[in-house]
C-alpha cells in the first residue's frame, strides 16, 4: 500500500534507523533493536526498547543532539507512519464474509400512517403536532422511517400546519363522518416506498425517546410475529395533564412522561391507537374495514382479523392519549357500525382507493 509514498519516506527512516543503531553499538539495547526489527508490531517489545534508549541517552546525553537532528530532519519529509492503539488485539479472531453480511444486512423499512380530521378548535391539530415532534425526537432505532399524515375530510384544512413536519402529507377527500379505516388505508397505499413494517398511529398518542427503537427492534427480533399492541394500559390524560405532558417531553426535552406526573381515566386492553403490523400481513387481510364510519369498531374488526392471518400479541408499555373533545359515539341512538357483520372484510374488493371507501 502506498509504494511511492515509501519511496519518498524510506531513506528519511533509514537516517534515523541508522542513528539509533549506532547509538545502541555495544550496548544491551542492540538486543532489542533487532528483535524489535523483526516483530515490529509486538507492543511489548516496542515497549522495552523505548525503555532501554530512554536509559542510554540519560547515560550519554552528548548523543541525544545528533539524534534529535535526524529526526526533525526526517519529520520534514516523511509521509508514511505509524500508529499502534493502547487496546489494539493482534490476537483478534478474523472476521468472515458470512458474519459481515448479517451484520450489513439493510435496515428494516417501516411506514407510520396518522390518520387525522380536526374541523373545530385545533385541539386535535395541536395533539398531531406534539405526536410530530415526539416521532423526530426519537432514539437510534436501525429503521429507514416514512410518517404519513392522511388528512380526510371536505378540505385540506390543516395541509401548511401539517404539511412541513411529516414525511408524506396526504389529503384524501371524505364529506361525510370521519373513516379511520379508509384514511388509513389510503395512507397505507398511498405512500411511496414498499414498506417492511405498518404502524398505524392515532393523532392523540404522545411517544416515548425509545419508542421507535424498543418497536421496531420487537419486530426484528422476532420474526414469527404478525402483529402487536405494544401496550396493556392507555392513559386518557385529562386535559390539564394533557398540556404539562406535551411541555414535558418537548418543551422540556425529557425522553418520557412519568405516570406519577399526570391525571387520567386507565383503559385496559382497548384495541386501538397504536398497532403494528407487518405490511404483507396487512395486505392479504385488506387492512381496515373501510364500511366502519363515525366512532367505534374499527380497531376491534382489524385486531380480531390479524390474530386470526397470524401471531398477534400485545406488551406492556405505558401508552399515553393526549385529551381533545369526544366526538359523537352514537347515530341516531345507536351505535354508528352495529350493522356491520364483524371479521366479514377481505382484500377481494380492494381497498385504499383515493376516489372513496369501499362501501
Amino acid at each position: 500500500m502506498a509504494a511511492d509514498w515509501w519511496q519518498i519516506s524510506g531513506p528519511h527512516y533509514r537516517e534515523v534507523a541508522d542513528a539509533v543503531a549506532e547509538l545502541v553499538a555495544g550496548d544491551p539495547a542492540a538486543a532489542d533493536l533487532a528483535r524489535f526489527a523483526a516483530e515490529p508490531g509486538d507492543r511489548a517489545l516496542e515497549s522495552a526498547l523505548a525503555e532501554a534508549l530512554t536509559a542510554l541517552l540519560r547515560r550519554s546525553p552528548a548523543d541525544r543532539p545528533r539524534l534529535e537532528k535526524a529526526i526533525a530532519a526526517a519529520d520534514e519529509h516523511v509521509l508514511v507512519d505509524y500508529h499502534h492503539g493502547v487496546r489494539a488485539d493482534r490476537s483478534a479472531a478474523g472476521v468472515s464474509l458470512d458474519e459481515v453480511a448479517g451484520w450489513a444486512r439493510p435496515r428494516v423499512s417501516l411506514t407510520i400512517v396518522i390518520p387525522f380530521r380536526d374541523r373545530v378548535g385545533g385541539a386535535r391539530a395541536r395533539n398531531l403536532l406534539a405526536c410530530l415532534a415526539a416521532l423526530r425526537d426519537q432514539d437510534e432505532h436501525g429503521a429507514r422511517v416514512r410518517v404519513t399524515v392522511v388528512e380526510s375530510d371536505s378540505e385540506p384544512r390543516w395541509r401548511d400546519t401539517v404539511e412541513p413536519l411529516a414525511d408524506h402529507y396526504l389529503f384524501a377527500r371524505h364529506d361525510g363522518h370521519f373513516n379511520k379505516s379508509w384514511a388509513v388505508n389510503a395512507g397505507v397505499r398511498n405512500t411511496p416506498g414498499d414498506p417492511e413494517l405498518i404502524c398505524v398511529l392515532d393523532t392523540d398518542i404522545l411517544a416515548d425517546r425509545r419508542f421507535l427503537a424498543r418497536n421496531v427492534d420487537r419486530m426484528t427480533a422476532e420474526p414469527s410475529l404478525s402483529a402487536f399492541l405494544p401496550y396493556r394500559r392507555m392513559y386518557c390524560l385529562d386535559p390539564e395533564s394533557s398540556s404539562d405532558a406535551i411541555r414535558r417531553r418537548l418543551g422540556h426535552g425529557d425522553a418520557d412522561v412519568s405516570l406519577d406526573a399526570v391525571r387520567s381515566l386507565v383503559l385496559r386492553e382497548p384495541p386501538g391507537a397504536c398497532l403494528w403490523v407487518r405490511a404483507p400481513v396487512f395486505h392479504a387481510i385488506g387492512g381496515f374495514d373501510e364500511r366502519y364510519q363515525g366512532w367505534g369498531g374499527e380497531d376491534d374488526d382489524v385486531v380480531a382479523r390479524l390474530a386470526r392471518a397470524g401471531r398477534l400479541t400485545r406488551f406492556d408499555d405505558p401508552l399515553l392519549h393526549l385529551a381533545h373533545p369526544r366526538p359523537e359515539m352514537t347515530l341516531d341512538g345507536k351505535p354508528f357500525n352495529a350493522h356491520i357483520e364483524p371479521l366479514s372484510w377481505t382484500a377481494g374488493g380492494g381497498y385504499g382507493d383515493l376516489r372513496g371507501p369501499r362501501g
